[in-house]
Parts: structure tokens; C-alpha cells; sequence
């Protein structure tokens, strides 16, 4: 039962883009003992294995071993930075990252941010010795400890949140409603994109975000040109004022809006 939940994950987790910067790019089937025996033919592969966890040695960082039953002469050291939870000794996890020399000057280079949690006894004992910088571990349970926690949004977010999907949904409305205008309906929606720019701007200042800020200003003009225009019923000049307010919401996205994994988005400082 353990092995077939494990070779599940394995199917899911192959079907995921590689993550690590590795050769070729692509994940290669693995087992820790076909690294260990021998290390140089692997450096720099993005490897994908199943194996048992053989000791659990910081709150990042364990080993592995082929087979849980068979104690063999060295274990492979498994580093993951985002791990969030301890695997259990002896259980088999499914593990996915790019193989290199354990080194801490490498480990800093290649996982910005992270601060290795090993003593400097466990230090010296790997130096050298293959490892797997780790972008997925996961349990029998299909559980993985890789994976990023998505962090609640801020009162920022949360503003940004509900007045993006009120553009959006406005802005559909808007170029939907012009195959039969209704003045109406149509100046609602202008409304609605009016107040939510507004506090989007308010937002962007907090922010400090010019390029944002810049971006819901000329938003702001569509805005006050498409009202002008359903009030003189020039609903070409509505269409057109439409078409370029999504692009610009489109630029402003691209830049600033970072996609979760359960759908929701988070501000970015972009570039």
C-alpha cells in the first residue's frame, strides 16, 4: 500500500515543471544508491527518487538511504530550505532537485535567503559529498514538505483583491454591454471602475510603486473618457477606451501580481 501511494507521488510530482537550474533542464529517474556510487556522473542533474529517510538532521535538512532495510555503507544528504515539516525516520519519500558537491559557500550561492541549520561537526563529515538541493519532498501521504507556504495577504492585498476582480469584471461588462448599450448600465459600470481605481491608488501610494501609480492614473482618464462617452453616446469611443484600459491592467498585472498556488495574488515589487 506504502509503495503504490509513493509511486503516485512520483506520477504527480513528474507531471510538475523541473525547478532547479540542473543540465538538460529535464528530471531524470534516480536512486540515491546510483548517485552515491557514482557522485561526478550526476552533479548538476535534476533528479526525481524515491527513497527511505535514513536520519533527520535539522529542520531542513536529512539523509536518505536506498532501502530502509538494508543499512548501507553512506547516506545521501537531502537539503531542502522551504521544508515545513520533519519527515518521519524509515518512511519513504519522493524526492525532486538538482544534484551538487556539499559545500555551505554552494548552498548559500544556490538558495538565496536560506541560512543552513547543520553544526559544524555534520558540516565536515559532508563537505564534498553529494547532496540533492531539494524543490520537493514528498510523503506516501502525498503530502509535500517542499512546498511554500502561500502567507495571507496584508490589508494592501486584500483592498487590491477585491477591487481587481471588480475591474475585471467591469470591464467585461462594459465591452460586453456595447452590443446593445444601455446608458444605464453602462454608466454603472463606469462607476464601479471609478471608485475601484481610486482605492487601488490609494494602495500604490502606500505602496511607493510609481510605475503602478502611473498605470492607475491613465486608468483614471479612460475612466472619465468612457463616461463622458456614454453620456453623449459615442459607444466607439467607450469600445476603444476599454480595449486600452485592459491592456494597461494587463501591464500593471504582469509586473506587480504574483499567482498562488490556491489561485489567490500577492503584491511583487517587480522591476
Amino acid at each position: 500500500m506504502a509503495t503504490g501511494a509513493v509511486l503516485a507521488a512520483t506520477m504527480v510530482v513528474r507531471a510538475q515543471p523541473p525547478q532547479g537550474g540542473g543540465r538538460g533542464g529535464g528530471l531524470v529517474p534516480m536512486t540515491a544508491s546510483t548517485i552515491l556510487r557514482d557522485p561526478a556522473a550526476h552533479m548538476g542533474e535534476n533528479v526525481s527518487m524515491m527513497a527511505a529517510v535514513e536520519t533527520v538532521l535539522s529542520k531542513t535538512v536529512f539523509t536518505v538511504d536506498q532501502d530502509k532495510t538494508k543499512s548501507g555503507p553512506q547516506d545521501l544528504l537531502i537539503i531542502s530550505p522551504t521544508l515545513s515539516g520533519v519527515p518521519e525516520k524509515d518512511s519513504y519519500v519522493t524526492v525532486q532537485g538538482e544534484v551538487f558537491k556539499f559545500d555551505p559557500a554552494e548552498v548559500a550561492k544556490r538558495a538565496k535567503g536560506y541560512t543552513l541549520d547543520l553544526s559544524a561537526d555534520l558540516v565536515q563529515k559532508y563537505q564534498g559529498k553529494p547532496a540533492v538541493l531539494a524543490t520537493v519532498v514528498v510523503t506516501t501521504a502525498l503530502v509535500d514538505l517542499a512546498k511554500k507556504p502561500i502567507p495571507p495577504m496584508n490589508a494592501g492585498e486584500q483592498i487590491l483583491s477585491v477591487q481587481m476582480k471588480a475591474i475585471q469584471a467591469s470591464t467585461t461588462a462594459l465591452r460586453g454591454g456595447l452590443d446593445a448599450p444601455n446608458a444605464d448600465q453602462l454608466k454603472e459600470q463606469v462607476g464601479i471602475l471609478k471608485k475601484a481605481f481610486t482605492e487601488a491608488d490609494m494602495v500604490f501610494k502606500g505602496l511607493g510603486a510609481p510605475d503602478a501609480i502611473g498605470w492607475v492614473g491613465d486608468a483614471m482618464k479612460l475612466v472619465t473618457t468612457m463616461e463622458t462617452a456614454v453620456g453623449t453616446s459615442k459607444w466607439d469611443d467607450v469600445k476603444a477606451s476599454a480595449g486600452t484600459l485592459q491592456q494597461l491592467c494587463t501591464s500593471c498585472h504582469t509586473v506587480h501580481r504574483e499567482r498562488m498556488d490556491d489561485g489567490t495574488y500577492r503584491w511583487k515589487s517587480g522591476g
